[in-house]
């Protein structure tokens, strides 16, 4: 007998036996913005202190979904004005395109 899969118990003789597993449709949910992925991590926490998903399953997931919210972010960041193609532009704070570059290949101090 599974735990997971439903199973069938015979009136007459009591004998218990595993119905075939039914096929997973696809799971689809909006995962566009931070907030669809805060809505699905909130599902999964639900769904795994109801005890109708695994706790390693829901761990899963929500790594997945962090994932996800990270690419989602990382999107928000590009195309900003003061952003280096590099990626260090946050470490340097607010500043043009000519000063960050300036720094960057003369070695100069922020200060």
């Amino acid at each position: 007998m599974s735990k997971k899969n439903p199973v069938i118990i015979d009136n007459i003789t009591g004998e218990v036996s595993d119905l075939p597993p039914v096929k997973n449709t696809r799971y689809r949910a909006k995962l566009d913005t931070q907030s669809d992925i805060k809505r699905e991590m909130s599902k999964v926490y639900r769904e795994a202190r109801s005890g109708l998903i695994d706790t390693q399953e829901a761990t899963k997931l929500t790594w997945m979904l962090q994932a996800v919210g990270k690419v989602i972010e990382c999107e928000k960041g590009e195309g900003t004005a003061n952003s280096a193609p590099s990626g260090l532009g946050h470490f340097y704070g607010e500043m043009t395109d000519e000063e960050l570059e300036r720094i960057i290949r003369g070695g100069e101090s922020v200060n």
